[in-house]
This record gives C-alpha cells, structure tokens and sequence, in this order.
C-alpha cells in the first residue's frame, strides 16, 4: 500500500492571538499572521488556506468567502458570530466554532465594572477631578444592596453576573425562555421578560445577537422599564434600540446607561449616544483581558487542531454543537469513531463504497449523529485534497458515492457500549469494533473477527504473518536496527476458519515512536513469514 503521507495544513490568523495559541497552530501547519484586512484583502488571501483564526475586528463575509477553495473551519476566538457570515459560510461546507466559555468570566466582570461605575458616576467624577473641579455633591450615586437586577440571559456570562451580583447583596431576577426556575443557579429568581422589566431597578443584557433578539430592547420595552432604572449593555450591538435609549434618557425615563458594545463599531462621532445624558462608554472591552485574551487564544488554537487533524467540531455554531464539558465523556468516542475509520481504509487499500457506525449501549442519539460524522470524516480525509470536517463530509461522500449509514443495536453482550464501523472496500466488507476504557481510552477490540485489545492511535503496524514462533522476534529486531521503538504491541488470533486470511495466521497491531520508512517497511514485507504489512497513520 502507498505511504499515506500527513497533510500540511495552512492557517490564516488575521486578528491578535496569544503567542502559546500560535504555537499550537503552528505545530499543526504552516501558520501565515494577517491583520487589518479588509473585505477585498480577505477574499484574496483566503485563497489556499484551510482554517481562517479570527476575533471580532475582521469581517467574514459572502463575498469574502468566494475565493476559499480550500477552507474547512473558520475559529472565532471569542464568543460573538455577528462578524462572520454563518449561513453563507455553511453553505460552503465550512464548520464554524467559537470559545463562549473562555471569556465568560471577564465579560461578566466588565459588566459588573459597568454597573459600579455608573451607579457612582465614576467616570464623570474622574474627569471633574482632572479638570481641577470639586464637585462632591454633583455625583451622588445609589446603593446597589437590596436593589432588584434583571439578567437578560443566564448563559456563562449571564450566570457570571447573577454570581457577582448576588454576593454585592441584589436581588437577582433572570429571564431566558431556556432555562427553568429548577435550573435556575441557586438565589436567582425566574421572571417573564415584561415582569422583569417592570420591577428591576438594573438590567444588565446577556443573549446572543440574532434574528429573534436584533433591538429586543425597543423603545416599547425601554419605556417599560422601571422608572429611574438603569441598564447595562456588555452583549452585542443591535440588540439595544440605541435611538429609543436616547429618548428614554433624555425623558428622564431611565436614570442611566452602560454601554460597551454597539450598533456600529467604532462609534460614529456623530452617534446621538454621545449627547445623550448619564451614560457610560467602553469600546467593547468585556473580552480584554491579559487572562480572557491568552485563554481564548489557547482554546480556539486547541479546537483549530482537533478539527484539522482529527474533524471533531467543538463548540462548533454551525454543526451538532459538543460543549468543552461535553467533549469529557464524548470526546474520546468521538476519536474512536475517527481513529477506527481511518484505521479501515489504510489497512485495506481501495475503493470505499460505504461507511455504517453501529453503536451499542446508553450512547445517546445525538451523539451518534456527532459519532457517525466524526467517522465519515476518518474515512474519507485520506485521498481528499481538503480538509474534511463535519460539515462537508456529507457533500464529499456524495462526490465519492459513499453511502454513509449510522444506527443502534446490540454488538456484543460481554461489552456495555461499543461501537463497530463497517466499510466496503472494493466489494469487501471489514469492520473493526471498539469501546472506551475509564471514559478515556479508546481500545480497538476486533478486527475482521480477529480479537485483541490494542490502542488505535498511529502511527501505527499492522501486520498479518503466519503463526509460528519468532515472527515477534523477527519483526522488533528490523525495527530496532532502524530506530524504531515499539510502544505496545497486541496480537490476534482468527475466531473463525472463513476469514482471509485463514485461522492458521495471527494479526500483530504494533504502536510506534515514530512512522516507518518505505524501505523499512518493504523489508518487514519480504519477510518470509509476513504475508501483509501495512502502516496506518
């Protein structure tokens, strides 16, 4: 069989990342750093890359997308999608992920920063004591103990503000049409949006922008308010009717307003939010912190890397979303999955045909969607020109005309949960079968109904020899004269005589320290006791 050699991966980063996270994608390929591009300047450049690293600076258009023949993913290193065209960025086949739980703590932080600094009119005092004046009385604030806050949203960041809030003694209220009072945090009191509205003497927003929250905050909502409440604003722009809140302030409606993020970024000079009475500005700081900036630089480079090398989407927006907490008990079925695929259609080379995942066991149906996906994607990588991710291995597969197939059923009794990825490969069928160890190792159990207990994870020899003493000894002895250690080592033995090949040969999967040269593995193959060997990697 022809060496499958690694594929070299390109990645545009165009906006700032953390040196660690660099590092990371440059030990996955070769990593070209690009700020301040423009729509034309993007669009040109993406030409040839396979993954595009971006925060919230750079657009990611339709149009921008046109020329990326080659893009598999785009990572947004943050929490915030509105900068990135998704559907248009589905349409071609590309994942897009983002990181909603690196920042979550310093966002919500910035928000409660927000509240203090409006509540006792920090800004306006500082800028009064700078300009020489002492104007005690003119800055008076308010006590923020035994005041009612509503939090639009409990996500991270929402949940992050209920926390910080309950401990400054407020009255913490909460509306998200997702969340139950029984899932509530502990001390938070669910409410209807217009009930909140009314009663809440801060409101501090925390949803997402899209279709359903785009100005959610209107001027209806904004004057329903509490009067002589006040708001904080640390989400995205568009959600807040910036207009209607002008009005409101300067009816007096609303005692005061905390923004950090806005309709259009930078703010024009001529925004009517900059005459507006009692408010507070920040430009979008609620991710900027050295800790917030190094995490989601680090996350986003560690999700770029499984997604590449291995198509497993986490937090991904466009695919079956897997959370980080998530990825603890799914994750490594979900690299058993890839791993057992990829190791069928390297061991036995041709035509693949189809690909049918079989799961056993409380696997729950969802995550044998995400499972079968992350299949496809170890079946069909090898011999695709592009990255192959869990958005267009559909599309791939029906280019190649693989049938792709996933179910439940009952595999073997003696194991809880398994999986078993079949192939057709140039009319014949193989399969391998696999399990999880301690909700973390991935173990190949069987293959073609030769059973064993090995790790599937290249590089990796699989050798078919005859069964007779010191093949064993044959085979560690030309690899160690070539410097190649053998980490672990299984061998197999035929459970039935209408196998190929018949129950009188044994199969060794060996792991190694490092691939096999060509002409490495040409000698093990000349080896008169050797009938296959094949490298998986």
């Amino acid at each position: 069989m022809k060496k499958l050699a690694r594929m070299k991966y390109r990645i545009l980063v165009a906006d700032d990342l953390a040196e660690d996270g660099l590092a990371i994608l440059r030990a996955t390929g070769e990593v070209t750093l690009q700020k301040g591009m423009d729509e034309n300047a993007l669009r040109t450049a993406l030409q040839g890359y396979h993954a595009l690293v971006v925060r919230s600076a750079t657009q990611v258009t339709a149009r921008s997308l046109e020329l990326a023949d080659q893009l598999a993913l785009i990572g947004r290193a943050g929490i915030g999608v509105d900068n990135i065209d998704v559907a248009a960025a589905t349409a071609r086949g590309i994942v897009v992920m983002n990181t909603p739980e690196a920042g979550a703590v310093t966002t919500g932080e910035h928000a409660v920063s927000l509240l203090l600094s409006m509540t006792r009119n920090i800004p306006a005092a500082d800028a009064s004591v700078r300009a020489g004046k002492w104007e005690k009385s003119k800055f008076t604030g308010v006590e923020l103990q035994g005041k009612q806050i509503g939090v639009l949203g409990l996500g991270r960041i929402g949940r992050v503000v209920a926390d910080r809030t309950r401990g400054l003694g407020m009255v913490v209220t909460a509306y998200d049409p997702f969340v139950t009072q029984q899932n509530a945090p502990h001390g938070v009191r669910m409410q209807e949006l217009d009930e909140l509205l009314a009663s809440s003497d801060f409101v501090s927003v925390h949803v997402p922008l899209a279709e359903e929250t785009r100005h959610l905050l209107s001027r209806q909502r904004l004057f329903a308010m509490k009067h002589g409440a006040r708001l904080v604003h640390a989400a995205r722009g568009g959600i807040v009717d910036e207009r209607a809140l002008c009005e409101a302030l300067h009816a007096g409606h609303l005692a005061g307003a905390a923004l950090d993020v806005f309709e259009q970024e930078p703010l024009p000079m001529d925004s009517p939010l900059r005459t507006a009475p009692n408010l507070v500005f920040t430009p979008h700081l609620g991710a900027s912190t050295h800790e917030a900036k190094h995490n989601v630089s680090i996350e986003m480079a560690k999700q770029v890397a499984l997604c590449l090398q291995k198509g497993i989407a986490l937090n991904g927006v466009n695919v079956p979303r897997i959370a980080p907490s998530d990825a603890a008990h799914i994750g490594p079925w979900l690299t058993l999955a890839h791993n057992l695929a990829a190791f069928l259609v390297q061991a036995f080379a041709g035509t693949v045909q189809s690909l049918r995942l079989t799961a056993q066991g409380g696997i729950a149906e969802p995550a044998v969607r995400a499972l079968a996906a992350a299949m496809a994607v170890g079946g069909l990588k090898y011999g695709n020109n592009g990255a192959v991710t869990p958005v267009n291995v559909e599309r791939i597969a029906k280019e190649r005309s693989v049938r792709l197939h996933h179910e439940c059923g009952i595999l073997k009794r003696d194991f809880l949960n398994l999986i078993r990825i079949e192939a057709v490969i140039d009319d014949v069928r193989h399969f391998t079968t696999g399990t999880v160890f301690g909700n973390r190792h991935g173990r190949l159990v069987e293959v073609d109904d030769y059973l064993l207990d090995a790790i599937p994870e290249p590089p990796l020899l699989l050798t078919v020899h005859n069964d007779q003493p010191g093949v064993v000894g044959m085979v560690g002895t030309l690899l160690g004269e070539n410097g190649i250690n053998i980490t672990r080592m299984q061998l197999g033995i035929a459970s039935h005589l209408d196998v190929m090949p018949p129950s009188t040969s044994a199969l060794a999967l060996i792991n190694l320290d490092r691939a096999v040269e060509p002409s490495v593995l040409q000698r093990l193959r000349a080896l008169a006791p050797i009938l296959r060997a094949t490298q998986i990697l």
